[in-house]
């Protein structure tokens, strides 16, 4: 069936908190391949790519960037978020599980994620969490810098499963920072905020996304919007 609606998830500070393991696998990851003790003030993190955070941080230390140097950052990244993950006092926002299960026995309504994550890094979170099962496609950070250029491929993906027909009026972003409405407005889809990650409602709502709400614990205001546009 060619769904009439796409919901489009950003993970960390929307669905959970994975109470610092990537933080911490970001810094073990410095330490471990390059004996630098990093800072993560020193680098903007908040809703980037993890290939964009690579970059900063071969910037910061004088890394030459080549695919072999990204795929050893990754690879080491990865192991150690697997570790962290596993005693980390992370945990799932208000109201994401009854939402996701609540839009997934919608018919025409499909789930996606698009996310700055790694594609590897996005499937440990939400496996740790139980919520892998809800997520069959998705748009992540291992390609693209910019988090406009992980939007404009998932809109490609959605196009390239569902039909050209697919228009960016049917596409629903779901995150918790500027970057995720910004991204949303850069291929014309509805952009819906949640301030449960580090930014604030008055900070929100100064990029103007179409829906704005503290928390998805009462998640009926994100299902009246998608039924009612698309």
């Amino acid at each position: 069936m060619t769904p009439h609606r796409i919901i489009l998830w950003d993970i960390d500070g929307t669905l959970l908190h994975s109470g610092g393991a990537g933080e911490a696998a970001i810094i073990r990851t410095a330490r471990a391949l390059y004996g630098k003790e990093l800072a993560l003030q020193e680098i903007d993190y908040r809703g980037r790519t993890d290939l964009l955070i690579v970059r900063q941080i071969f910037t910061r230390f004088g890394i030459s960037w080549s695919e072999e140097s990204v795929a050893q950052f990754r690879n080491t990244y990865l192991d150690y978020l697997r570790e962290e993950i596993s005693h980390a006092s992370g945990h799932l926002f208000p109201g994401v599980e009854r939402m996701l299960s609540s839009i997934a026995e919608i018919s025409g309504w499909q789930q996606g994620l698009l996310t700055g994550n790694f594609e590897s890094g996005a499937r440990i979170k939400l496996d740790h969490f139980g919520l892998g099962r809800f997520f069959g496609f998705g748009a992540f950070g291992d390609r693209w810098e910019c988090r406009n250029e992980v939007a404009r491929a998932a809109f490609d993906l959605v196009r390239e499963r569902w039909g050209e027909s697919l228009s960016a009026q049917q596409i629903f972003l779901i995150g918790d920072t500027p970057h995720d409405v910004l991204c949303a407005q850069a291929i014309g889809a509805y952009s819906i905020a949640v301030a449960t990650g580090g930014y604030s409602l008055s900070d929100l709502a100064g990029y103007r996304p179409t829906l704005l709400l503290p928390d998805l614990e009462q998640f009926g205001p994100v299902l009246s919007l998608v039924k009612g546009h698309g």
